[in-house]
C-alpha cells in the first residue's frame, strides 16, 4: 500500500490516542498508529522524536482532552470546583487508557512538551484562586492531590464503588479547612509556578 508523504503533526497525538484507547495503554503498537495515520512505521518517526516522542504526543493529547473536559464544567465557586473534581474522576474511570497515558507519558518539568499538563494545573489554580484568594495555590495543590488520588482509587481498589461518592463533601471540607486556618505557606513546587501556557 502506498503511503502519502505528509502527516499533519497536530493530528498525530489525537489520532494515536484513539488507537491507544481502542487497543489499551499497554497493548498498542507503532504499526497500528502508523496505519491509522497512513504512513509507514519508519516514516512516522520523521514527525516524532522516536518512540519517546510518540508516547509524549499521546499523553499530551490525553492531557488536552482532560483539560477540555474541565473547561466544559459549568457553575461557579464551590459548585464549580466540585464539578471539576467529578469530571476529573469520571475521565479516569470512563477513559482509563487515556488517563494512563496522561499519567505515564508526562515529560520532565523543564521539557517544553510538558505544556498540556501545565495548562491543567494553571486552569485549576486560576479557578481555586477565585474561590480562595488567600490560599488559592496551597488549596489548589491539595485539591489536585485529592482529585487525582480519588481517580486512582476509582480505577483500582475502589473501582466497584460509585466513583464520585462523597467527593463533593471532601471538596467542601477542604475548602472550609483552608478558609479557617488563615494564610499558609505555598507548597507548590517551583516547576509549577511558571507563566500560564496557552489554551489548547
Amino acid at each position: 500500500m502506498p503511503y502519502p508523504s505528509h502527516v499533519d503533526p497536530a493530528q498525530i497525538g489525537p489520532r494515536a490516542l484513539a488507537v491507544v484507547e481502542a487497543s489499551g495503554w499497554d497493548q498498542w503498537s507503532l504499526r497500528e498508529i502508523a496505519g491509522e495515520l497512513g504512513v509507514s512505521p519508519n516514516a512516522l518517526y520523521r514527525y516524532v522524536d522516536g518512540r519517546d516522542g510518540l508516547v509524549v504526543a499521546i499523553g499530551a493529547a490525553a492531557a488536552w482532552a482532560l483539560h477540555a473536559a474541565l473547561l466544559d464544567v459549568e457553575g461557579s465557586g464551590e459548585d464549580h470546583l466540585i464539578g471539576m473534581a467529578d469530571a476529573y474522576v469520571n475521565f479516569a474511570v470512563e477513559r482509563p487508557h487515556a488517563f494512563a497515558a496522561l499519567v505515564h507519558a508526562k515529560p520532565a518539568p523543564d521539557d517544553p512538551r510538558v505544556e498540556p499538563w501545565t495548562a491543567l494545573w494553571h486552569h485549576l489554580l486560576e479557578t481555586f484562586e477565585q474561590v480562595l484568594p488567600q490560599n488559592g495555590s496551597a488549596a489548589g495543590f491539595a485539591y489536585w492531590a485529592l482529585a487525582h488520588g480519588r481517580a486512582e482509587l476509582a480505577r483500582g481498589p475502589a473501582r466497584h464503588a460509585e466513583p464520585t461518592a462523597g467527593l463533593a463533601d471532601a471538596v467542601r471540607a477542604l475548602i472550609a479547612g483552608y478558609r479557617a486556618i488563615g494564610t499558609v505557606p505555598d507548597p507548590v513546587p517551583a516547576a509549577l509556578r511558571s507563566s500560564a501556557p496557552r489554551d489548547a
